[in-house]
């Protein structure tokens, strides 16, 4: 047994047994925090790991002076408290403070799944609840579902399916706990129907990404020939991607492939009916398979070519009744016609106020361009004036004579302009 090691665990002993040794637990990555207690005025500070000088801090002058511990590049000092950040399993130890004589044991958690946190569904996988200077110490694992069965550092668990999922906590001294997540990766399906004559998805796909690439895979069923149905092939140009050409049943991607694999089973049959069954292969052996059962409906009743001929819409409302983004088709085409109704409303009335607008100027322009009536326009009439009272009487008008009457029918004398005198002397 190398020297340090023996130094190391005749220090533990002698802590353990004089009383004075604090025991620490603390996980791997984690950071631990130790105090000298009661220091003298003016008093240095001096840390050590096992026999290893961390680091001397002098009182008067402040200076700092690291020793030749593995740890004294990242610990921290301050007022007697030594701090030690991202633990790693070599930094467990008596750590002491030599001026009070201050001792602590720092045991280093190791919480872990081999092969790793995420696994394919019934692979093998070990979970650690290590405990550095403790190999044997006893511990208690608390599953997902709140047992505790297991008493041991490192469990197996052999073919994992979703009921292995979740958190695994390591319960170590004074209900100190450790907790690590599990994921186990499945292929997720379901069942599916199809009216006959109709296309439908077979699902298999991959709940979450495996941490062992996919290889390979297949679909299968042993009602139809295998020569229907492509395979699964990755290469390191192309990645993943089916392999074959669509067929008289079954279509799929040309796409590259990550964790989805479905295909499409077109032209549904009653001999179509019956299981189908997935499998994906992954690198180093492990291989997941799921199962999804079809189920054919009959067609309606006169088949849908006799719907069509009555011009009706097929059972189930047709093209009508898909959705498109959440709402039936023929909500939006509703909504659609009620839109164009609405602005084919609001153009008219846009038209009939600016038609409106243009009458009342043009009515406003030919009233200011007609010309105002003069005195001239008038008949004028000579009336005799009453010289008494300056009150006038109406007169009735001497007769014209027949000759002016003449002038004035006659159009050639329409502009002739008579002589008041000569009208005096008629």
């Amino acid at each position: 047994m190398p020297t340090c090691k023996i130094l190391f665990f005749l220090l533990l002993a002698l802590c353990t047994s004089s009383g004075k040794c604090d025991e620490l637990y603390q996980q791997e990555g984690g950071e631990v925090s130790m105090n000298c207690g009661a220091l003298t005025p003016n008093s240095d500070v001096e840390w050590k790991l096992n026999d290893a000088r961390i680091v001397i801090i002098r009182a008067k002058s402040g200076s700092k002076l690291k020793g030749n511990s593995h740890v004294k590049d990242k610990v921290k000092v301050h007022e007697g408290t030594l701090n030690v950040p991202d633990l790693q399993k070599r930094d467990y130890g008596v750590y002491t403070c030599i001026q009070t004589g201050k001792q602590y044991t720092v045991h280093v958690v190791s919480v872990f799944a081999s092969p790793g946190p995420v696994l394919v569904q019934s692979s093998n996988v070990e979970l650690h609840c290590e405990i550095t200077g403790k190999p044997n110490a006893e511990v208690q694992w608390l599953t997902p579902t709140n047992q505790t069965n297991y008493k041991k550092q490192v469990i197996q668990l052999k073919s994992v399916t979703s009921k292995e999922e979740g958190v695994w906590t390591c319960l170590v001294k004074d209900d100190l706990k450790f907790s690590l997540k599990l994921t186990v990766v499945g292929l997720l399906t379901n069942d599916v129907e199809v009216s006959e004559g109709g296309k439908v998805v077979l699902p298999c796909s991959l709940s979450q990404s495996a941490p062992q690439p996919v290889v390979g895979g297949k679909w299968k069923a042993d009602q139809l020939p295998t020569n229907h149905f492509p395979t699964l092939k990755k290469s390191e140009d192309k990645g993943l991607r089916w392999n074959g050409k669509n067929s008289t049943k079954i279509t799929f991607t040309s796409g590259q492939l990550s964790t989805n694999y479905d295909v499409t089973l077109i032209n549904a049959k009653h001999d179509d009916e019956g299981e189908y069954v997935c499998t994906v292969q992954f690198e180093g052996g492990a291989e997941l398979t799921a199962k999804t059962r079809l189920k054919v409906e009959a067609k309606p009743s006169g088949g849908q070519e006799v719907t069509k001929a009555q011009g009706k819409k097929p059972a189930g409302g047709g093209t009508w009744t898909k959705e498109v983004f959440g709402l039936k088709l023929w909500v939006w085409i509703a909504v659609g016609a009620s839109s164009m109704v609405l602005i084919g409303l609001v153009i008219g009335i846009v038209i009939v106020l600016r038609r409106n607008k243009r009458i009342k100027k043009r009515v406003k322009y030919l009233r200011s361009m007609r010309q105002s009536l003069t005195a001239n326009d008038y008949c004028q009439c000579n009336r005799a004036k009453i010289e008494s009272g300056g009150s006038r009487q109406q007169e009735k008008p001497l007769p014209v004579p027949r000759k002016q009457r003449n002038l004035r029918i006659h159009p050639a004398n329409q502009n002739h302009s008579f002589d008041k005198s000569k009208e005096q002397d008629y």
